[in-house]
């Protein structure tokens, strides 16, 4: 890579803006609830997919082999994480250029709207192919909206949370996540336990999808009455005409931390949130219906573990919870599952232990790779890289560790997600505190060989 580009005009907003007195306002409850509440349905609709295609695999795809259209399904899960990339670009800039509001109300609809297709799509009995056909467009319509979700929600938490609480309002606001995987499992264990899985795979988990659809319309209108982020409002008042893409240029090697950051994190969560009770149904050691019930357990402490890690990054600061995080994870990992399938460790402790690593660093991680780029690209630059890594490694994930199990090879499954983490255990000692921009940095100077140059601590 070459020289830097010129710095922008200003290098920080300043709490004078050109056109005007800026001051931070504390956030209320409105900006919790609408950054919480997005991330949730987002959440929910996404690990809903993950956890009916088993399901909705006979209803919806075609086919003789019921493997075949398990994996047709998955693909399909997949495929909706091509859309993310695209996404992360579109709702991005967006977000940037329209205003963070703007981008959070954009992707929740969006979110909705794939979930209700997919509710009322008819079967393959009906239309044959066009069934999958429906599934494959509503979820990327899903990928769209997911892939800007992450970085948005970021971005509004960062520049409106106050300096000594910004973190555990990350931690919070990312809690949904955990919360929207343990409310979409909670559906589908209420489906099963009360319809049980012969009336869920015949048409049963068509119930869930219009939960979901009526989850969004709710995060909606929440999400249109939130504030503006002030930090952006500030940053309008400067009128910068300067590109982005010299800015862009300059903040590549960031990108690629963030890449290398999330390829654990989203293996870990797809893991330890989605994939485990099937992959504990794989070792003969506990049913799927015995396994999921019991993860609600594991996904409670998923969202502990995310919520204390907040708390304590205020207090130390981030970097130590997301180093010890990917460490411990990726140190675990193989021997914590190859326990589960041996008999030697029961469900209900292996998926907990596994599940409380991956949040020591899930909470504060989103909230940290927004740092690390200023306030014009903040919400592309952190988006783009991260879905490309989500799209590439958490989207494909089930697929893989099927198709690991259906080779013979069950061992596969953890001895990959280790591998993942430990990428991102090496990423996270590679970020340190001169790398965090502040809150209300415009851009300027960075060189390409001292990621530090133009880092700002809190």
């Amino acid at each position: 890579m070459g020289a830097s580009a010129a710095p922008l005009p200003s290098a920080r907003v300043s709490g004078r803006a050109k056109h005007g007195t800026h001051r931070r306002t504390r956030p209320g409850p409105r900006v919790l609830a609408a950054s919480t509440s997005g991330i949730f349905v987002e959440s929910f609709d996404w690990s809903l997919y993950a956890l009916m295609a088993p399901y909705l695999a006979d209803q919806m795809f075609p086919g003789s082999s019921p493997v075949a259209r398990l994996l047709g399904a998955y693909l399909v899960f997949a495929a909706g994480f091509l859309a993310r990339p695209f996404g992360s670009f579109l709702m991005g800039r967006v977000t940037d250029v329209r205003g963070r509001r703007a981008g959070l109300t954009y992707s929740v609809s969006l979110m909705a709207l794939g979930a209700l297709l997919i509710a009322v799509a008819p079967s393959s009995a009906v239309i044959g192919w066009g069934a999958a056909v429906l599934v494959v467009l509503a979820r990327l319509v899903q990928g769209v909206a997911m892939g800007g979700e992450v970085a948005t929600a970021a971005t509004y938490v960062v520049e409106s949370a106050p300096e000594a609480k910004r973190y555990r309002f990350g931690a919070f606001t990312y809690a949904g996540d955990a919360l929207g995987a343990l409310g979409a499992t909670i559906v589908l264990a209420i489906l099963l336990s009360t319809m049980g899985a012969d009336a869920v795979r015949d048409g049963g988990w068509r119930i869930a999808f219009f939960v979901a659809a009526a989850l969004g319309l709710v995060a909606f209108w929440i999400r249109r009455g939130a504030p503006e982020s002030p930090v952006f409002l500030a940053s309008q008042a400067l009128d910068s005409r300067s590109s982005v893409r010299p800015i862009i240029r300059q903040h590549l090697p960031r990108m690629v931390l963030v890449f290398a950051l999330t390829i654990g994190s989203t293996m870990g969560v797809y893991f330890g949130s989605i994939y485990l009770p099937q992959f504990a149904a794989h070792t003969g050691q506990i049913s799927e219906e015995a396994a999921t019930a019991q993860h609600t357990v594991a996904l409670a402490v998923l969202l502990l573990a995310m919520i204390a890690s907040g708390f304590l990054a205020d207090r130390y600061g981030p970097l130590a919870l997301i180093r010890l995080g990917f460490t411990a994870a990726a140190t675990l990992t193989v021997p914590l599952m190859l326990g589960l399938a041996s008999g030697l460790l029961p469900y209900f402790v292996a998926a907990p232990l596994f599940t409380l690593c991956i949040g020591l660093q899930l909470g504060v991680t989103p909230v940290t790779g927004a740092r690390l780029f200023p306030v014009p690209i903040r919400a592309v630059a952190l988006g783009i890289p991260a879905a490309l890594a989500i799209a590439l490694f958490g989207g494909t994930f089930p697929f893989l560790a099927e198709w690991f199990v259906d080779l013979g090879h069950l061992s596969w499954v953890p001895t990959y997600a280790g591998i993942g983490l430990a990428v991102s255990a090496f990423g996270s000692w590679l970020v340190t505190e001169k790398l965090l921009y502040s809150v209300d940095h415009m851009g300027g100077k960075v060189t390409t060989t001292d990621w530090s140059a133009a880092g700002s601590p809190r």
